[in-house]
């Protein structure tokens, strides 16, 4: 597949579950551009090119456009020509988002400044004219507001991007909020000192960066951009200048890119507008722009091709072999209108009518393909690209050109049938009348970081039902015709590249991919086969059942109700997420019930479960049936239990309620779900030989004792499983044992009980209580001090140091878990300040307490550091050697307080999260009662601690003869030949 540049970091971490690891520091990294898909509002992107930048950046959308903004929203702009956005939004109440978008990235940069765009992002933070480099983080974090999950940046190729999140709105909050983005703005000290303070920060996060996937993405845009300044670019720039770049670099930079004309400052939260207007004319119209401001490069010329030009891409540690149609174009200048939005719609409608396509094509029997797909992206105002890809199985890149050759030819003459646009139309419809449904509670900094993500794009911040409107017309005249008229048009005389992503280039690989497709265009294809709808066969479960029980849960506001057939049940209604029902179910053992000696069973099982579909219909079928309809289930196998959840809506609650009993009473089991697994199985091992993620693995398995169970995976063992292994390990957990059930969300109980007894409680009867497995629950944690070093190939050299303290399990542990929260915390912020901020050594170490709900006596304090790997050994001595101090002097109150604060923060979010109350509240709290009263005196026993217990734990934990310290590297040796 053509890569593409990823999405930055999230604005903030999601909130911790009870007794999990606690919010870490985040990255203030380098970021590609982020996918306008994934924000909010759903509208379909538009931008500009670079060479309108400088005007539209002094308009707003809406004044080129027909489409009307939000009128909530309040646009405005200061006689410095700094933009400003407010959005009053009351959720979650009391509290605000700011973003600050500077429209300059390291396209800005000179060749002797590439890398400092991102480079002066870091720098902010690192002295100011308002905060030392030492004061603002600690300033921050007594406050409640942590690095990382309530403040963050990213830097991408054409914008800068500060988020900070605060907890609540009083004027110290608000003033220290408005403060930081102002200094922000120009009131970087750029000290001499503090860039070569940073330098090293700068380098070991590159070093955690370097992939194989953005190797293969910078040559991938030599060849697609040849000439092209993004080739030049990337953010995370050059060795050379990160290591030597003096301070007139950033300043150069800074002074003429951050000026108020290119910058748009967004505030979302629980306030009044007019209020926020005053304080951002109070804090920003001092900015003042220079006198020689920056300009928008240029980009360089995309030159055309002729014909079909073939390309090549191989590195030995490539997780998959790809096959790629590419067509690249210059991008055309087009403002945000509903004409525009239209335009886009049937060229979307087809490439996802071809996406469902190769999913098909792929499940057949001996396909040469794992999967495909069809896309449209716009880079950067710059360059158009269509992609037409398939994934080939096995690496069988031969057999698999001639189906994406076909493919792309069947559906540029014979185009879509109705039924492939009807799903299409059906699903594109349903998320924008979701998004109409869900506004009243988007949650602010969602909306923040949208509505930041979008300035350069040069879309109007419509509101969903304005895109509903516009859309759902435009759906009403879409037809199979105008969606291959659109296909056609996209690619018509279009110069291609022919692109193959291998792990060894062939010989005369370009002679071959050329020939090979040239031979495919010579068969005829035919039209595709217009497919019949089927109607969903899992309507009826038997009689309903009844309540035999039911109790209320003060304090916690939800019921628990137990069902005649011996379900439980758990109701929880909120107003935290309008339109939306959050459901799991919890039932059987889980890994505890594994048979020994299959290691890697769960992650067969889990695969062809979720790809088997129902005895009655394929996951064909039901896509097919279920599209426009919010519906979906993801299955799970956990430490101690099964899982089945889904999301729904109030109107499709019933049918998602089917769907789950229809999977727990007759699974699909197909045999094509075994060989889309098998296909999946050489990525699988590649991955592993190839990255940290295999040594993270054997680390794992010796963690838990060399029990089977998370034991190291084999490609032969792991292909050797049967539908019916699977079969025989989950059909009783599926059809027996003890089932919870838990619901959350936007419902009527007077509507939604009675489904859940025509389904749930229509099922057999369940056990009244688990299997106790006591023995399976222990684990043979590894004793004492150890070292352990795990190698992988490769040729990236990047290391990663973890260090790993036993501690007390969390099963039945919580309240000692919080104080390890708090701890790790604590360590996490040493490790920041020692290895990252002093020594440089990598870029975002990090510390926190995890463990098994599961497993008795499973838990662990870890220290994980990523650096350069001979840097290994040196990192995980100086972690141990930091919590060392912790264990022998403690901590004081004020870092105490810096740690709790953010946690407090963060936990008063989760009371108005419906995955909190869903996840860690209701799905066991019939199954373990005793959690109730742990978790209605959460915030009190974490407001009790004292840096004395924590003193206490680190001493009893921590220290060197507790640790087991494991290194990660490349291997490093050769082996010898004939080995």
């Amino acid at each position: 597949m053509i890569r593409k540049p990823a999405p930055p970091p999230p604005a903030a971490e999601p909130p911790a579950a009870e007794g999990s690891e606690p919010a870490k520091e985040g990255d203030t990294a380098a970021a590609e551009k982020p996918d306008p898909a994934t924000t909010e509002p759903a509208t379909l992107s538009v931008k500009t090119d670079t060479e309108a930048a400088d005007a539209t950046a002094k308009t707003w959308p809406q004044e080129q456009s027909d489409i009307a903004a939000d009128p909530k929203a309040v646009f405005g702009k200061l006689e410095n020509g700094m933009r400003y956005i407010i959005y009053p939004n009351a959720e979650p109440p009391g509290r605000v988002s700011l973003r600050m978008h500077i429209a300059a990235g390291s396209l800005m940069e000179a060749d002797d400044q590439r890398g400092v765009a991102h480079f002066l992002e870091h720098m902010v933070f690192n002295g100011s004219k308002n905060f030392t480099p030492d004061e603002l983080i600690p300033r921050m974090q007594r406050l409640g507001i942590a690095f990382g999950a309530h403040v963050n940046a990213y830097t991408s190729f054409d914008e800068t991007v500060y988020m900070l999140d605060l907890p609540d709105l009083s004027e110290e909050i608000m003033k220290l909020g408005f403060t930081i983005m102002r200094d922000f703005g120009d009131g970087a000290k750029l000290d001499a000192e503090e860039i070569d303070k940073e330098r090293g920060v700068i380098l070991s996060e590159k070093t955690s960066r370097d992939t194989v996937g953005f190797r293969l993405m910078e040559q991938q845009f030599a060849e697609l951009l040849p000439g092209s300044l993004l080739t030049k670019r990337f953010p995370i720039g050059t060795e050379e200048v990160i290591k030597t770049a003096p301070r007139e670099r950033f300043v150069d930079l800074y002074t003429r890119y951050y000026t108020p004309e290119r910058m748009t400052f967004v505030v979302v939260g629980d306030v009044k507008p007019e209020e926020i207007e005053a304080r951002i004319k109070e804090n920003f119209s001092s900015l003042t722009n220079p006198a020689d401001p920056g300009k928008n490069p240029e980009l360089g010329e995309i030159k055309k091709i002729e014909g079909m030009q073939a390309a090549v891409f191989s590195d030995k540690e490539v997780t998959s072999t790809d096959l790629s149609l590419v067509s690249v174009r210059p991008y055309s200048i087009v403002p945000d209108s509903s004409t525009r939005r239209l335009s886009m719609l049937p060229l979307g409608l087809a490439n996802a009518a071809i996406g469902r396509r190769f999913e098909r094509i792929s499940k057949q029997d001996g396909s040469p393909i794992a999967k495909g797909s069809s896309s449209r992206d716009e880079l950067f105002n710059y360059a158009e690209i269509g992609s037409f890809d398939v994934t080939a199985a096995d690496d069988r890149w031969q057999d698999a050109l001639p189906v994406l050759e076909q493919e792309f030819r069947r559906a540029l003459e014979f185009g879509f049938t109705d039924a492939e646009i009807a799903e299409a139309k059906a699903n594109v419809l349903n998320a924008y009348q979701q998004a109409v449904k869900t506004a009243p509670t988007r949650k602010s900094e969602s909306l923040a970081t949208g509505i930041a993500r979008s300035i350069n794009d040069g879309t109007v911040f419509s509101t969903p039902e304005t895109d509903l409107e516009i859309i759902a017309k435009g759906l009403d005249t879409m037809t199979a015709e105008t969606c291959h008229a659109a296909f056609r048009e996209f690619w018509a005389d279009q110069g291609m590249h022919l692109v193959l992503t291998t792990k060894q280039e062939p010989e005369n690989a370009r002679a071959t991919l050329l020939a090979i497709y040239e031979e495919s265009r010579s068969k005829p294809v035919e039209a595709p086969e217009q497919k019949e709808a089927v109607e969903f066969a899992y309507t009826d479960f038997g009689p309903a059942g009844t309540v035999k029980s039911r109790k209320e849960v003060e304090g916690l506001e939800f019921s628990q109700i137990v069902l005649s057939n011996g379900v439980r049940l758990n109701l929880k209604k909120t107003d935290f997420e309008k339109g939306s029902i959050r459901l799991t179910t919890r039932f059987g053992s889980g890994k505890l019930t594994q048979p020994k000696d299959m290691p890697g069973l769960d992650l067969f099982a889990s695969s062809v479960f979720d790809a088997g579909g129902l005895g009655k219909h394929s996951v064909d079928d039901l896509q097919q049936i279920l599209a426009g309809q919010n519906v979906g289930t993801a299955f799970a196998v956990g430490d101690d239990a099964f899982t089945l959840g889904g999301r729904t809506t109030p109107e499709d609650i019933g049918l998602q309620l089917q769907i789950m009993c229809a999977q727990l009473t007759d699974p699909g089991y197909r045999e094509e779900a075994v060989a889309q697994f098998k296909k999946a199985i050489p990525m699988i091992f590649q991955q592993l030989r190839h990255t940290p993620e295999g040594p993270h693995a054997q680390m794992e398995a010796w963690l838990h004792g060399a029990d089977s169970r998370w034991g190291v995976l084999t490609e032969e063992k792991l292909g050797s499983y049967t539908i019916e292994d699977a079969r025989k390990w989950l059909t009783p957990a599926l059809t027996k044992d003890y089932l919870e059930l838990s619901i959350v969300g936007d419902f009527d109980e007077s509507t939604l009980l009675p489904l859940v007894l025509k389904t749930f409680g229509a099922l057999p009867a369940r056990a009244e209580k688990k299997a106790d497995l006591a023995a399976a629950r222990k684990i043979n944690f590894p004793k004492g001090a150890a070292e352990k070093t795990f190698t992988y190939d490769s040729k990236i050299a990047q290391g990663t140091a973890i260090v790993v303290w036993k501690t007390e399990g969390l099963r039945g542990n919580t309240k000692l878990f919080r104080r390890l929260n708090l701890l790790g915390s604590i360590l996490s912020d040493r490790l920041r300040e020692e290895i990252r901020e002093k020594l440089g050594a990598s870029y975002s170490p990090n510390a926190g307490a995890t463990g098994s709900d599961g497993l008795d006596g499973y838990g662990y304090m870890m220290a994980m550091c990523v650096g350069k790997a001979e840097d290994t050994k040196k990192l995980a001595d100086t972690a141990t050697e930091i919590a060392n101090l912790l264990a022998r002097d403690g901590t004081n109150d004020d870092e105490l307080d810096r740690a709790r604060k953010p946690m407090q923060a963060t936990m008063e979010k989760t009371k108005r999260d419906n995955s909190y109350w869903l996840g860690t509240v209701l799905a066991q709290s019939q199954e373990d009662p005793a959690r109730l009263d742990l978790i209605r005196g959460r915030d009190a026993d974490y407001a009790s601690i004292t840096a004395k217990e924590l003193h206490d734990i680190a001493i009893k934990y921590l220290g060197q003869k507790h640790a087991l310290k494991v290194l990660i590297h490349p291997e490093t040796e050769k082996k010898a030949e004939g080995e």
